[in-house]
């Protein structure tokens, strides 16, 4: 129980945090990943932070100013949620710099954006560059871990950890029964690694069967159709020592949101 309170407490102060830069037009700002930021129109929107849901317009092109990609030219804003992983490694750090109305030309190094591995248009180890446009920002978008206050820690003899948050009133989930789920994976830094409700999409898989990890097997087992928990889930019933490159590392502990949809 204490090991899952530390956890929670770890998450809420790492997710408070945020650097504050103030760029100045035409100035370019190198990042600690040398990532680099020319602010060419200031805004006076809301500024960007993890988790919010950002509406650009963008134009990339290579150094040699070969355009690749251009939401501009398709008449269509791009949308993502800032460092969720739905992006370039690049994207997801510069754009913490910026805020609404922010017009800026972003300067991304092989490494934060496609590395060694071609893509269309794209050669191998190119830097890429963007000019982009911040349009409009969703707010704390992203899902937040499930809060225990005032529930049952409990922990198997596994090792998992899971605080039952709502029973469920539906069929019992049993192995070998089809279960759907929606949930939200969490690293212990906060990060969210994988969330099928970002997605829109919940995941169905027989129980029990390996198909998932065997810390969602064991805990989803003491749900019904309806329910909620917070699972805790150690290594070893997770991905084990080597982990999960490049989102989850080795021997991590990973915390999970999840809601059982439904029993079949």
């Amino acid at each position: 129980m204490k090991n899952l309170l530390y956890l929670i407490i770890l998450i809420a102060v790492n997710q408070s945090s945020a650097q504050v830069v103030k760029l100045k037009v035409n100035e370019e700002f190198v990042t600690s990943n040398n990532i680099k930021i020319q602010l060419t129109k200031q805004g006076k929107g809301k500024s960007l932070n993890k988790g919010d849901k950002v509406k650009v317009h963008y134009k990339g092109y290579l150094v040699d100013g070969r355009v690749f990609d251009s939401s501009l030219e398709r008449n269509q804003p791009f949308e993502f949620v800032l460092g969720m992983n739905q992006v370039i490694a690049g994207w997801d750090q510069s754009f913490l710099f910026l805020k609404v109305g922010d017009q800026a030309k972003i300067t991304i190094p092989p490494d934060f954006g496609y590395g060694d591995t071609p893509m269309p248009k794209i050669p191998a180890g190119s830097y890429l560059v963007f000019d982009v446009e911040i349009i409009e920002v969703f707010k704390d978008f992203a899902p937040k871990q499930f809060t225990t206050k005032g529930k049952k820690i409990l922990t198997s003899p596994s090792g998992l950890q899971y605080c039952v948050l709502k029973q469920g009133e539906g069929a019992k989930a049993e192995k070998g029964k089809t279960v759907e789920v929606h949930y939200t994976g969490f690293l212990e830094n906060g990060d969210i690694f994988d969330s099928s409700v970002l997605k829109g999409q919940p995941i169905s898989f027989r129980l029990g069967a390996g198909m998932v990890i065997s810390g969602w097997d064991e805990g989803i087992a003491n749900l019904n159709a309806g329910g909620m928990a917070l699972l805790s889930i150690p290594y070893e019933l997770a991905y084990g020592e080597s982990g999960r490159p490049p989102l989850i590392p080795p021997m991590a502990r990973l915390i999970f949101n999840v809601e059982l949809i439904s029993v079949k």
